[in-house]
């Protein structure tokens, strides 16, 4: 895509800026020793645009607003940093009451989802609105805890593939696509654009009780997932209050560790999804901490 160029994102207008059902078992001990990478990134400007210009139906921001720039300055703060740390890190950050979607370099980067297919999968289930009490309760222990053995659950009773391909196209996502091993929803691919459009979907169209459902579960989420790993990194570190985390290895010799939601689930106004991939000679550790450093910076200019 030509820099600058505006494309549509749902009814936002936004700039482009240049510059994986089994989840094989993410255990604490072989997380600590594993890693992964893509390509550095460098920073570049962003154009922005004077209004939003949506067919979505009204949110909580129901006026056209002037674009304040912040989507823009947060993105190319991240993607100085991601360059600086030799870290290809997709970055998406949406204004919902500017209509401003700002990409980084690597937003439209193909990726593992790991356990961000756990939203995608909550999403479309709840929009086919035959989700039962049960269902529910196995929603709640996947975005929460994270639990893999509910997502399991979902995947098998759900249609697994299916999940991910009608979730695709009713929510408009581009790099999505299901795992080639139908069983392992955590090879799903998807992208920080993709993410992002998924939580202006929950925001936008899904119904009330099942978004704050939604976001009530995000935000119950324990520290320590239901695998014993510390999801206490990226945005839910620096206080971000509906965020679903994701982590996995070790796909093509990577792990990868993935934040995104929504930062201020009271207002429902700042979506930023971030995901990456570092090498395994990075450490799993030091991958985290620079997740979490990029989930800061990120918000600097949205708070």
């Amino acid at each position: 895509m030509p820099f600058g160029q505006v494309t549509a994102f749902g009814g936002f207008v936004f700039s482009w800026h240049w510059g994986f059902a089994r989840l094989p078992r993410r255990r604490a001990a072989a997380l600590a020793g594993a890693a992964l990478v893509l390509g550095s990134c460098a920073p570049s400007a962003v154009a922005l645009h004077d209004q939003l210009r949506t067919h979505d139906p009204p949110s909580t921001y129901e006026t056209l607003n002037r674009p304040t720039g912040a989507p823009a300055a947060a993105v190319s703060a991240v993607d100085q940093q991601a360059a600086a740390q030799g870290n290809a890190l997709g970055v998406a950050v949406l204004d919902r009451a500017t209509g401003e979607l700002s990409l980084g370099r690597n937003g439209q980067q193909p990726m593992y989802s790991a356990s961000l297919s756990k939203i995608i999968v909550t999403v479309e289930l709840l929009e086919r609105g035959r989700a039962t009490q049960q269902d529910r309760l196995l929603i709640q222990r996947a975005l929460g805890p994270s639990d893999d053995e509910a997502m399991n659950a979902l995947w098998d009773r759900h249609g697994g593939t299916s999940l991910i391909t009608t979730g695709a196209e009713r929510m408009n996502l581009q790099q999505t696509r299901p795992p080639e091993e139908p069983g392992r929803w955590g090879d799903t691919i998807t992208s920080a654009r993709d993410i992002a459009a998924v939580f202006q979907h929950l925001l936008g169209k899904t119904p009330p009780g099942d978004r704050d459902f939604v976001l009530r579960a995000l935000h119950a989420a324990p520290e320590i997932a239901a695998d014993g790993v510390n999801q206490k990194f990226g945005l839910m570190a620096v206080n971000a209050q509906a965020v679903k985390s994701g982590w996995m290895c070790c796909q093509q010799d990577k792990v990868w560790v993935h934040s995104a939601g929504v930062i201020d689930p009271d207002r429902k106004r700042y979506v930023v999804a971030l995901l990456s991939a570092q090498p395994s000679s990075v450490g799993y550790g030091k991958a985290v901490d620079d997740l979490t450093a990029a989930a800061r910076t990120a918000l600097t200019p949205l708070r």
